[in-house]
């Protein structure tokens, strides 16, 4: 073998081993979280509180909206309307077909029971109630739905209805699902309605539906589980847009086009369970350290410490950054434990922890003796 060959066999055996050793450094930074493969066609799964894409799926694919359009209906009623309005129903229902609460033309029942009636049960006769009153006529509540979904950001977003039904000019996307669904969990009467498993309307007919559960039965399914909405025609697949909360940690699952609703909230629950595993619980602030010194007026110098343990959930691959805000003008005297600033830990543009600041010790009000002595030193340093 000539010595160019020889060189070329160990530069290719130089790149093998190279390779093998990156390819294991990679491999080592995947055990953070579980890996995550669904069959649904398309998903995502973002952070509720900063809207960061933690996973997706073909998440920009365009889909047909089923029941989900119903969260921007109810989003632009609760901006609109107060939860206590008294609404006629009139002829629009119609239009509605088998799919509702059965109202009838004349009948008035509060907003908040349309509401919960659109959301809980999917009730297309109390989106078409609801998009009348609050648009004038239904066409004009619909302009109200594509504008507000522009201005939320879900631009991949059209609709042309309020409840969802087929129609091929109505599409959406999983990513504007979750920026929508983010959007009206801002909402506290909106969270409360997708939040409800069973909900008792106030009809003047005890003979008509009084009682409207939630078909989103990940509510009963999984503890951590806060919402949202449910739909399904058959172009579109069984959907659902989730959420689900622990005390820091807050997560919005959209899973579109399953086969089941059987297989739709399964996968769901493995989506959200995979947002969890991205974060760890661990101490992030200890009780008594030191975290700043700070020079009083008369040379005096104090530490300020932790006043409390302080644990958080953080993402297992992200940096953490601390700052600390210190009260104006510290001054004598200064007792042990006296809170004179406070200190936060942030993730990602978020606050995960965060605890008061306290002097480590006791300081009195100086003598006059040691005021002048300060002042005298001062002098002295300044001529020499």
């Amino acid at each position: 073998m000539n010595r160019t060959a020889i060189k070329t066999l160990i530069l290719a055996i130089t790149l093998v081993v190279a390779a093998s050793f990156q390819s294991a450094a990679f491999a080592a930074t995947d055990t953070t979280a579980p890996s995550l493969k669904i069959k649904a066609p398309a998903a995502i799964l973002i952070d509720e509180k900063t809207g960061e894409v933690l996973w997706e799926k073909n998440a920009d694919e365009k889909r047909a909206a089923a029941s989900t359009a119903k969260m921007m209906t109810a989003i632009l009623a609760l901006e609109r309307e107060e939860m206590d309005d008294t609404i006629t129903v009139g002829e629009e229902v119609a239009a509605a077909g088998p799919y509702g609460i059965k109202l009838s033309v004349g009948e008035r029942l509060a907003l908040k029971d349309l509401l919960y009636a659109l959301m809980l049960s999917s009730a297309n006769d109390s989106a078409l109630v609801i998009a009348d009153h609050i648009g004038g006529d239904v066409g004009k509540f619909i302009d109200l739905m594509n504008t507000k979904a522009t201005r939320i950001g879900a631009f991949s977003t059209h609709y042309a209805n309020p409840h969802g039904l087929s129609d091929k000019t109505q599409y959406t996307t999983a990513r504007d699902l979750a920026k929508i669904a983010r959007y009206g969990l801002k909402n506290e009467d909106f969270k409360t309605i997708v939040s409800t498993t069973e909900w008792k309307l106030n009809r003047s007919d005890p003979k008509k539906l009084t009682v409207v559960e939630n078909r989103n039965k990940l509510l009963g399914l999984y503890p951590l589980a806060t919402g949202i909405k449910t739909g399904y025609i058959s172009e579109a697949g069984y959907c659902l847009v989730s959420s689900a909360e622990t005390d820091t940690v807050s997560v919005i699952a959209v899973v579109l086009g399953s086969g089941s609703y059987k297989r739709l909230f399964n996968e769901s629950q493995q989506v959200l369970d995979y947002g969890f595993s991205l974060y760890e619980k661990k101490k992030l602030i200890t009780k008594g350290h030191k975290h700043r010194m700070v020079a009083l007026k008369y040379g005096d110098e104090l530490d300020l410490v932790a006043k409390d343990d302080v644990e958080g959930n953080v993402r297992r691959s992200l940096e953490t950054s601390t700052t600390i805000s210190l009260k104006r003008d510290i001054d004598y005297p200064i007792t042990k434990g006296q809170v004179l600033g406070k200190i936060k830990v942030n993730q990602a543009g978020r606050e995960v922890a965060s605890t008061k600041l306290i002097a480590e010790r006791s300081i009195e009000k100086p003598r006059f003796t040691k005021i002048a002595r300060f002042y005298l030193d001062r002098l002295w340093k300044s001529i020499f």
